[in-house]
């Protein structure tokens, strides 16, 4: 699989790259919705942004392809909405920090230099973890 498109996080008020992608959870209770491959680096067939607000993850935008090649966005999913709570989603989202050690054209498996880890309980952001793999990688060398 090559490398995937990046769904975005904003986190105190930085844009950071997400190596998770917290809209399958949701995904898997809607049947009815297909999102269709348009791509090699965007197999689920859509893109999100993120962002966490008063330590709520909130779903900010969406750019989904569905049959006919047809191009949808955040509505598609949660009509008349601008920004949608994330209370479907609980586990970990990793971000990627610093400069990549190793690139790896594969899903989210390009090293860098630290993984933030931030852990939601139904949307709400409860926990956060940062790992420094520089050393990781020097020992794999």
């Amino acid at each position: 699989m090559t490398a995937q498109i990046r769904e975005i996080l904003i986190y105190k008020g930085k844009r950071n790259g997400l190596y998770t992608e917290p809209l399958k959870e949701y995904l898997k209770k809607r049947e009815n919705v297909k999102f269709i491959f348009k791509s090699t680096a965007m197999w689920r067939g859509y893109v999100c942004k993120w962002e966490i607000k008063n330590n709520k993850l909130y779903l900010i935008w969406l750019l989904g392809f569905i049959e006919g090649n047809k191009q949808v966005d955040l509505s598609y999913l949660f009509p008349n909405k601008k920004e949608v709570f994330a209370d479907w989603y609980t586990g970990e989202l990793q971000i990627p920090l610093g400069e990549i050690l190793k690139r790896i054209n594969l899903g989210y498996e390009s090293k860098y230099e630290k993984d933030l880890f931030l852990k939601f309980k139904d949307g709400v952001l409860i926990s956060e973890r940062e790992i420094d793999n520089r050393e990781e990688f020097k020992k794999k060398k």
